[in-house]
């Protein structure tokens, strides 16, 4: 197949994803809105630098990166090489950041599914987002399958945190 062939394949891949992204990106993006709303609801809090390092601005980073990957995923041309060094360097640097938070939090009395959300499924999603990088070269159409899952699993983590905080700062002791 020659370049320009290949190249034109690769565009039509990724343009029938393009709805799927916008839709994912912006309702993270609304999430993310309404996330800085439990910032501001934290204010009172005793416990705020770990809330903030530990819950509010991974999940904070966790939505941004819904939408940031989603925005990559959605323009219009992009190269093999460039999404995978984009893939690559998103899905190891937010491995590397679970891991500094799944560090910090780990040590808390927390239930098995807010380490597991907070800590162990951003760890996996985002090394998944780097495999992926290294897979765009061999299958495209199966790369974008995984990246979809992985963005769609990002969203659903950030909405379940975003509403674990904000149940959080609704019912806990005004006194604490």
């Amino acid at each position: 197949m020659t370049p320009s062939k290949e190249r034109e394949r690769d565009l039509q891949a990724l343009t029938e994803w393009r709805d799927f992204y916008v839709m994912v990106g912006t309702a993270a993006a609304a999430i993310l809105g309404a996330t800085f709303i439990v910032v501001t609801l934290a204010a009172g809090v005793k416990e705020r630098q770990l809330g903030l390092k530990g819950f509010i601005s991974p999940t904070a980073v966790h939505l941004g990166s819904v939408v940031v990957g989603s925005a990559i995923l959605a323009a219009p041309t992009l190269s093999r090489l460039i999404l995978a060094i984009l893939l690559g360097a998103g899905g190891l640097a937010g491995a590397g950041y679970s891991v500094i938070v799944a560090r910090r939090i780990w040590r808390l009395n927390l239930q098995i599914e807010d380490r597991a959300s907070y800590a162990l499924i951003p760890i996996l999603a985002y090394l998944t987002m780097a495999l992926a990088a290294v897979m765009v070269n061999w299958d495209l159409a199966e790369t974008l399958n995984i990246l979809a899952v992985t963005i769609l699993v990002m969203l659903i983590v950030g909405i379940r945190n975003a509403w674990d905080m904000a149940t959080f700062m609704i019912t806990r002791d005004r006194a604490e």
